[in-house]
C-alpha cells in the first residue's frame, strides 16, 4: 500500500502501553483520575521479562502525579527493563484553561500554544519524576497534528506513535488517518501524514491492516467504503460483517491471537519493518476496561500476549525494540 523504509533490515516487535487513568470509557472527560491499574504493571512486565520484551510505557498526567505509580514503574526503567514515554491528555493535563468537551479532547483541536504548554508540563514532570527526559510520544485518543509534531520537535522528542493508519476519527472531531502510511517514516512539511526523506520526528504508525492474501485490494474496498454515499450506506460494516475488509489492530484489546499473528505475518511478507503492539494499562485490572471485565477476561488478555510474543519473536525472528529505538540509527 505504501513503500515500506529502508532504515531498517529486520523486522522488530515494539509494545507500548498507554498507561493512564482508569475509568475512562463513559465519554466523560474528568479533571482528575485515579490510577489504581498501575498495580497491574508487576505482572505484565513479568511476562516481559520472561520474553526478553522492554515495554514502553506512555505516561499521562495523573500517572506522572502519583508517588504509587511512579514507585512501580521507575525501578523498572531504572533497571533497563522499559522505557518511559509521554501520553497527553488534554482534559487533565495542565494547563487545563480549555473547556472540557469532546472536541477539545483531541490535542489537535486546542490553540498551538496551549498544545505547547501541555506537552512541555508533561515532558517536565516525568524529567523531573524519572530522571530521564521521555523521547518517545502518543497523543491520547490519536490526536496529533502537523502543528503538535513541530512542538514535539522542539522539545526534542525523537519518535512518535500517534498515527493509526485505516482510521478516521473526524466523525467525532478528531484527525484522518485513512491515507497513513503502514510503514513509519520521517515527519516534515504540513502534513503529519506525508512521509519526508530526513527530519528529527519519526513516525512510527500503530500496527493496523488485513489478514488475508488480498490484503491490497482490502485497502482499496476500505477506502472507497468511507465515500460519502457509501459511508451513509454503512458499507464499511458491511464489508466487516462479510469479512471482505475487515481492518485488524495489533491488540490485545481488540483482537485475538490469531487474527494478531496473521496481522504480524502480512506486514513481514510485504516488508513493513516494525510491528506495534499497543493497549491500555486499565485492561491489566479486571473492571477497569470494557475489553477486560473479570478475572477470567485477564487470564485470556495475558495467554493471548504470551502467544503473540512467542509467534514474534520465536517464529517470526522479530527482535524487541523499544519506541525510541525505532529510531533512525538505533
Amino acid at each position: 500500500m505504501n513503500p515500506p523504509s529502508a532504515e531498517h533490515n529486520e523486522l522488530r516487535l515494539v509494545v507500548t502501553i498507554d498507561t493512564e487513568e482508569e475509568g475512562l470509557w463513559s465519554g466523560d472527560y474528568p479533571l482528575t483520575g485515579e490510577v489504581t491499574n498501575i498495580r497491574g504493571v508487576p505482572r505484565f512486565q513479568e511476562l516481559c521479562d520472561r520474553h526478553g520484551v522492554r515495554p514502553t510505557y506512555l505516561i499521562d498526567a495523573p500517572v506522572v502525579q502519583s508517588d504509587e505509580a511512579v514507585g512501580i514503574l521507575r525501578p523498572i526503567q531504572d533497571d533497563d527493563r522499559a522505557e518511559i514515554g509521554t501520553h497527553v491528555h488534554p482534559w487533565n493535563n495542565p494547563p487545563t484553561s480549555e473547556e472540557r468537551s469532546p472536541r477539545n479532547s483531541y490535542l489537535c483541536n486546542l490553540p498551538e500554544q496551549l498544545q505547547r504548554e501541555k506537552i512541555a508540563w508533561l515532558t517536565d514532570m516525568i524529567e523531573s519524576r524519572f530522571g530521564r527526559r521521555p523521547r518517545s510520544f502518543r497523543a491520547g485518543r490519536y490526536g496529533l497534528d502537523i502543528h503538535g509534531a513541530r512542538i514535539l520537535q522542539e522539545l526534542g522528542y525523537l519518535v512518535d506513535s500517534s498515527v493509526i493508519p485505516l482510521t478516521d476519527y473526524t466523525p467525532a472531531g478528531g484527525p484522518d488517518f485513512r491515507r497513513a502510511p503502514m510503514a513509519p517514516y520521517h515527519v516534515g512539511g504540513d502534513d503529519l501524514i506525508e512521509p519526508h526523506r530526513s527530519g528529527q520526528l519519526y513516525e512510527v504508525p500503530v500496527t493496523v491492516g488485513f489478514t488475508h492474501r488480498w490484503f491490497e485490494l482490502a485497502g482499496w474496498l476500505r477506502s472507497q467504503a468511507h465515500r460519502p454515499l457509501l459511508r451513509r450506506l454503512r458499507m464499511v460494516g458491511i464489508l466487516d460483517r462479510l469479512g471482505l475488509a475487515t481492518r485488524v489492530k495489533m491488540s490485545p484489546e481488540q483482537s485475538n491471537a490469531r487474527q494478531m499473528m496473521r496481522l504480524a505475518r502480512s506486514y513481514q511478507q510485504r516488508g513493513y519493518p516494525i510491528l506495534m503492539l499497543m493497549f491500555h494499562s486499565s485492561s491489566l485490572v479486571p473492571g477497569f476496561s470494557p475489553y477486560v471485565r473479570n478475572e477470567r477476561d485477564l487470564d485470556d488478555f495475558y495467554n493471548r500476549l504470551n502467544t503473540v510474543f512467542h509467534y514474534c519473536l520465536n517464529d517470526l525472528g522479530a527482535r524487541n525494540s523499544t519506541l525510541v529505538e525505532c529510531g533512525p540509527g538505533q
